[in-house]
């Protein structure tokens, strides 16, 4: 069995918003980007922040403590 498997094939919508329910309880607005690349029939998505209540919750989420990972030298 391989160590890794590809995520079945979905459409992507070219652009618009996604609405998604952080478990923390916030409310993430994105909007989303594709860029096709045609050379290999692939699409890059990227979801950027929608509006300024989005950007502010997406920095108060990455300032939390990271969880259980760690550097281990």
């Amino acid at each position: 069995m391989p160590c890794a498997t590809r995520l079945p094939t979905r459409p992507v919508g070219r652009h618009g918003i996604l609405r998604l329910n952080h478990p923390c309880g916030c409310e993430l607005r994105l909007r989303r980007e594709t860029l096709e690349l045609p050379s290999d029939a692939q699409q890059l998505v990227v979801h950027l922040p929608a509006d300024d209540k989005t950007v502010q919750a997406v920095d108060q989420l990455r300032a939390r403590p990271r969880g259980l990972l760690r550097a281990i030298s």
